[in-house]
């Protein structure tokens, strides 16, 4: 059975869209339309060519197609207006299922999780009219959904207000309020606005503005909310200690929030695996606490876990209630397939020196082990918005200044925006307070004390780090190049970051590395097997 997951562009506020297809329980590809359009976010915009990509990568049309699933149930008219649309840009429709949008954040953590049963939360903004729901699941009967959390009781809400608040773009800014949140104190009461509650948390909505139509450019804060903390930050005025100090107490809040939530799951069902997805997952320093809660023995959040997985969550449920039987998903390289060709290609029009090597990971551990920067695209893209070493970004993470250097140079970004490392697997545990593998980089963990002067590029203020671990048999070539850096340094982890530029999405194709190389601070590209260097 051929089942296209798709979300995107069904209200102009719709953000992040994107499809997967599965075939016979397998997933095949997954694409995010900003990795096609090259616009971030891709807000309000049908994801078309992200469609056309999943048909090109398995070689079929839509006629063969036998299901199109799409969240959005709430919404009267979806299957017509879905419908109409995917005959006009591809000649036919196939039937359309529709999947509750919490429905499928949670069907997108479970299933690809490998636990045989679990508890389920989903926490987003928004979405069909709720902000979350609470599931268990198992792998006979799916998802059983114990309760669902309305839209004006929101996180995800209460955050981008935060965002908002602080001069940044809601929906898309928050994890600069969780990075800049341990540069400051949480000395601030948010407690009228949100706080942890008996059952879960309480949201009072009469600080953020309830507008449906509202878009991320208008002030998700109300005047009530100004009252409440003073006068908001305006985009590209400094940021102040005062500042600092709101982004610590709404991130200590939403902690607070979510392990009250969790705790009374915990109580409610006596499970201790927990599968998490929606936007508010992707809040790693939230991650980190529940993962050390005392009754949680294996953590799963959904590497794609804003609405970029919604596509995956409504095939794989759509997947599983037509009885296939589902394949492991076991890394985020679902983009479409990269060709030799392709790369030589892009070579050739551009014009760029070059030189083929047989070794590329060895050649990038000794340019990394010197202090150079580097551009690593290899083979199909991740998907969601992690880099995991197929479109990253490298650098040595031993070198104390690199951080400030590949914010300024490189990424144009805000100087106190932290790194990630990628660690081999097995000497994870080495570094870092972790009991199991972070594949993902999901979860933050904290720095063992030994290691915390040896990796000054990506050990957060708060002596953290927002690990990916890498397996061999995974990504073998990855896995190599970390290796070879470690017999250079000493240090089985590297500093990767996502290969863009601020605002800009991930680059998709080698003409997009190859363009963003060239309007950067890198020094090398190391793109499939080709070295360009300046």
């Amino acid at each position: 059975m051929n089942i296209l997951g798709i979300h995107g562009g069904f209200t102009t506020g719709q953000h992040d869209a994107g499809a997967v297809l599965m075939i016979d329980g397998r997933l095949v590809c997954s694409i995010e339309e900003e990795r096609l359009s090259r616009v971030k976010s891709a807000t309000g915009v049908l994801p078309i060519e992200s469609i056309a990509a999943c048909l090109s990568e398995a070689r079929l049309t839509m006629r063969d197609i036998d299901f199109v699933a799409i969240a959005g149930e709430t919404y009267s008219d979806i299957e017509s207006r879905t419908m109409e649309w995917i005959t006009h840009h591809f000649g036919y429709s196939p039937k359309i299922r529709i999947v509750n949008h919490q429905t499928a954040h949670l069907a997108s953590a479970f299933f690809p999780s490998g636990f045989t049963s679990a508890m389920c939360l989903s926490a987003d903004a928004f979405g069909d009219g709720l902000s979350g729901a609470v599931a268990t699941a198992d792998r006979q009967n799916g998802l059983r959904i114990n309760r669902t959390i309305p839209a004006l009781n929101s996180l995800g809400v209460f955050y981008a207000t935060i965002t908002s608040f602080l001069g940044f773009r809601p929906g898309d800014d928050e994890y600069k309020v969780m990075g800049l949140a341990p540069y400051g104190e949480p000395k601030i009461d948010l407690e009228a606005f949100c706080r942890p509650e008996g059952d879960g948390f309480l949201c009072e909505p009469k600080y953020f503005r309830a507008r449906k139509s509202a878009t991320v450019y208008e002030p998700f804060y109300s005047t009530a909310l100004v009252d409440l903390l003073g006068p908001p930050r305006r985009n590209r005025e400094p940021i102040t200690e005062f500042h600092k100090n709101i982004a610590a107490s709404a991130q200590e809040t939403l902690e607070k929030c979510l392990v009250s939530l969790v705790t009374q799951m915990h109580k409610d069902f006596g499970m201790r695996s927990l599968c998490f997805a929606g936007g508010v997952a992707l809040n790693c320093s939230a991650n980190r606490l529940l993962n050390s809660l005392p009754f949680i023995d294996n953590l799963y959040v959904q590497p794609a876990a804003s609405d970029r997985g919604l596509p995956l969550g409504c095939a794989l449920h759509i997947a599983f209630l037509e009885g296939e039987a589902l394949s492991p998903i076991e890394s985020t390289f679902y983009g479409p397939t990269i060709e030799t060709a392709d790369i030589e290609n892009a070579l050739l029009v551009t014009g760029v020196k070059n030189i083929a090597l047989e070794n590329p990971e060895k050649i990038a551990a000794e340019k990394l082990a010197k202090g150079e920067i580097i551009g690593w695209f290899q083979g199909r893209s991740e998907f969601g918005p992690r880099a995991l070493g197929h479109r990253s970004i490298l650098a040595n993470p031993c070198i104390a200044d690199m951080k400030d250097k590949i914010n300024a140079k490189v990424k144009f970004r805000e100087e106190f925006r932290p790194f990630a490392p990628s660690v081999l697997e097995e000497k994870s545990s080495e570094i870092y307070d972790l009991r199991c593998p972070s594949p993902y980089m999901t979860v933050a963990f904290n720095v063992k004390e030994n290691w915390i002067d040896k990796t000054p590029a990506t050990t957060h203020i708060n002596k953290t780090s927002r690990v990916q671990t890498v397996n061999r048999s995974v990504d073998p070539l990855y896995h190599g190049l970390i290796e070879c850096f470690e017999s250079y340094t000493g240090c089985p982890a590297v500093l990767n970051t996502s290969f863009n530029i601020k605002g800009q999405p991930i680059v998709e194709s080698p003409l997009e590395a190859i363009s963003t190389f060239f309007s950067t601070g890198l020094d090398h590209l190391v793109l499939g097997n080709y070295l360009i260097s300046k």
